[in-house]
């Protein structure tokens, strides 16, 4: 699965309750600022709840982070956290 392929999926706790989207990465280390990486480690998953204000730039998304050991599934439809 590619990065871009997450962004969008819902967001979970372990008993199912919404928490928001992924709309983000962030990774360890210094910007690229053109030059690429080959290798970079995603340390944490940015997520929020995106409603039409926020889809049309009207107001930003109120946004959350979740480190990478925090997450307990990767699906098709949905990110799962390891918390409650």
């Amino acid at each position: 699965m590619k990065l871009h392929e997450v962004v969008g999926l819902e967001v979970v706790s372990q008993l199912g309750d919404h928490l928001g989207r992924v709309v983000d990465f962030r990774c360890a280390g210094e910007p690229e600022h053109g030059e690429e990486r080959p290798h970079r480690v995603v340390t944490e998953v940015v997520f929020g709840k995106v409603g039409w204000l926020e889809r049309m730039g009207f107001r930003a998304v109120r946004e959350e982070t979740v480190p990478w050991p925090e997450i307990e599934t990767f699906g098709t439809q949905q990110v799962t956290l390891k918390r409650d």
